[in-house]
Order: structure tokens, then sequence, then C-alpha cells
């Protein structure tokens, strides 16, 4: 039995990490045992300690290791697929299922973190979509804030039902409190209006990794009743 959410965007450089990273880190100093696992990322190697891999880990406390987290990394700030070829690499998604199967059954809980949006391609003929519906998790979907976001979010919805995924939530990052405008008060309302999709909750925009602001933001201002309430349905994957 496995448990867990998969974190996906409706654009790249989001604020998935720090999304992903936050619940982490919030559901562990509830005693939640909690896991994190991120594909596939470019443009940082998993040893920086910048580097998504390195955040998931550090705020989840997880204890496996970066490569375990992180299997798959490529060098440039590409759709994985492209900068694997670049690198002359091929990353069939059997073995992105190894690597998931390796990994799932250490924690109870699993916080697995896409790349960019649902439709970003990983491999030959796959897309993070692809990967998602294999490990069967709801989705989180992580929106912006600004104008534009009702559209991207709203086909985000669609394209996930469309595949077969459950999303179980949108939450709107990165919020500039000193400007909050129509836009800004608006949109979550209207997302939930066309899609039927709660907004589970608004997070401002923090300019530094603090791991004890960042737990208590994401307390206050998620709906981890939710979340938690989704990590207590068990799965048999």
């Amino acid at each position: 039995m496995v448990r867990g959410i998969f974190i996906t965007g409706t654009d790249t450089e989001i604020g998935k990490t720090f999304v992903t990273a936050g619940l982490a880190a919030a559901l562990y100093e509830k005693n939640y045992d909690v896991g994190v696992f991120k594909p596939m990322a470019s443009g940082a190697n998993r040893n920086d300690p910048l580097s998504d891999a390195s955040i998931l880990k550090f705020m989840a406390n997880d204890s496996s290791t970066l490569e375990e987290i992180n299997p798959f990394q490529f060098n440039e700030p590409l759709a994985p697929y492209v900068a694997a070829q670049r690198e002359g690499i091929k990353v069939p998604l059997e073995e992105v299922i190894k690597a998931w199967k390796r990994i799932r059954y250490k924690h109870d809980f699993l916080l697995v973190e896409g790349a960019g949006g649902l439709a970003v391609p990983l491999g030959e003929n796959y897309l993070v979509s692809d990967v998602a519906k294999a490990i069967g998790f709801p989705l989180i979907i992580v929106a912006r804030p600004n104008l534009g976001t009702i559209n991207h979010t709203l086909l985000t919805i669609d394209y996930a039902k469309q595949v077969g995924l459950h999303v179980l939530g949108v939450v709107i990052n990165g919020l500039n409190e000193g400007k909050i405008g129509v836009v800004e008060e608006t949109s979550p309302s209207i997302i939930e209006e066309f899609s039927g999709v709660p907004v589970l909750g608004i997070i401002p925009y923090i300019e530094r990794l603090n791991r004890n602001k960042i737990i208590k933001v994401i307390n206050e201002r998620l709906d981890l009743r939710v979340i938690t309430n989704c990590l207590a349905k068990k799965m048999d994957l």
C-alpha cells in the first residue's frame, strides 16, 4: 500500500518545488513519514544544495539518497526529453517506473514532483502526464497568481481530466501581497467556478528558503485537511 500526491504546475518556474518541499516539511512536522520523488530534473546538478532534489530532501528530512529522489538529471534547462537527446541519453518510461518502484515503499507517504506541466515531454512517446498516470496519485496543480492564470489553470485541469487524472486541488503560489489587484482577488473563485476544483490555498512570495517560515506559511495558508484526508486513503499500487 502506498499513498501520496503528484504535484504539477501550469508552467515551468511556477514554484512546484517550493510547494512540494513546503508540504513535505509541514507533514513531517506533523509526524507523517513522508518522502519525496522528482523523477527528472534539468538545468542543475542534484548535488547542488540549491537543486530541486537537494531542497526536497532537506525540507522533507528524507533519508533517501539524492539519486533515489532524483534518478534522472540533465545539464541544460530544457524539457527533459530535449535535454536528454542533446546529451545522447534515452530514458524509457519503464526506467522511470523502475526508479519509482525502488523508492515508493521507503515511506508511508510520497510527494512526487513533475517537471514543468503535464504535457512536458520526458522521453520518447511519453509525457509528465504518463508518469502521473502510472504512479496513480491525485494531483495538486500549482498556479501563478497574476493575469493569465485562469486560462492556464483551466486548461491544465481540463487536460488532466481528459487523460484520466484526478485533480485534488489548486495551489496559487507566489502572491505579491503588496500588489494585489482585481486579478489576484478574483482568479481563485473563477477557477473554482469553472472547473469545480477547489483552490486549496494562496501562498505569498517568499524570497529566501527558511524552513520554519515556510512551514508556518503552509500551515496558515493551505487547507491541509484536504491533503491529510487524501493521504489517509490507502491506494493499492
